[in-house]
């Protein structure tokens, strides 16, 4: 399945579910529905695409040898005031190699988002760092990794809502000593819908 083919279904899939329950929700476009000590619990699923990959010395290499793969994750916040929000998440993706291997991650990661808007429609933009473990054929490292994303979210009722978010993500990967010239700084698009639930 071809980049564009890929894009083009989870847009469309992701424009869709966000019309579900569109009369569900409270009604009032003014009304914040979060205040400090809300906490929520967010199940997202979506595609997640190769972007570039840089060398260990900064420069583009050509072909990044992967195909658009799939991503899941799971999210807690806990908002500090009606804007700011703490929490982390534990995540899984993965893409395949021109090679016909697998190559995953599952990164663990604390974040800070703001979060702005109101019932029906809420948006928010995200920063996210952590610790990802990559496998590739038997093989594993443990790596920092970064996201930088933002999503939209439209509830269907005063305990739920529906999103969809788009993140970067940059996932380095670090050798030692003579290995150094093997360092390589992979960049991804992760895209996704789920589902929240407030309490």
């Amino acid at each position: 399945m071809s980049k564009k083919l890929l894009a083009a279904i989870m847009a469309i899939a992701c424009a869709g579910a966000l019309t579900v329950g569109a009369q569900e929700n409270t009604g009032n476009s003014s009304e914040i529905l979060r205040e400090k000590g809300d906490q929520s619990i967010t199940i997202q699923a979506g595609g997640f695409v190769p972007l570039f990959v840089l060398d260990s010395t900064g420069a583009l290499i050509p072909s990044s040898n992967m195909y658009p793969g799939a991503s899941f994750d799971v999210q807690y916040r806990y908002m500090l005031d009606n804007h700011i929000g703490l929490g982390g998440s534990i995540s899984g993706s993965f893409v395949t190699t021109i090679g016909g291997g697998t190559l995953f991650f599952a990164p663990i990661g604390a974040t800070v988002a703001w979060v702005g808007g109101g019932d029906p429609l809420e948006y928010e933009v995200f920063a996210e760092l952590g610790m990802n473990i990559i496998r590739l054929y038997g093989n594993g490292l443990i790596e920092p990794y970064a996201k930088l994303g933002a999503g939209v979210s439209h509830y269907v009722a005063l305990a739920w809502d529906i999103g969809l978010k788009v993140a970067w993500c940059f996932f380095p990967e670090f050798h030692l000593g003579t290995y150094s010239n093997l360092n390589s700084y992979a960049n991804f698009l992760e895209f996704s819908i789920g589902a929240s639930y407030h309490f």
